[in-house]
């Protein structure tokens, strides 16, 4: 069992890159959500669909601008 001081936690508040420079930091695959008490697990999938989603939403936007359908 991991020690409760070395333990590699996250709050829902928490930056999913900054989840993720942790993850990637410690080499670890899962990290628990604690707000007061556990709130859930974030994966390493969890990370990767949310950054995908993000990008794909930014190249959506990019392109909408180049187009001209901004307004």
């Amino acid at each position: 069992m991991t020690k409760q001081s070395k333990l590699i936690t996250v709050t829902s508040d928490t930056n999913i890159l900054k989840a993720m420079q942790l993850m990637s930091e410690h080499h670890i695959r899962h990290v628990p959500v604690i707000d007061g008490k556990v709130a859930g697990m974030i994966s390493v999938a969890d990370i990767v669909k949310a950054v995908v989603d993000q990008q794909t939403g930014e190249v959506k936007q990019l392109n909408q601008f180049i187009r001209g359908d901004y307004y």
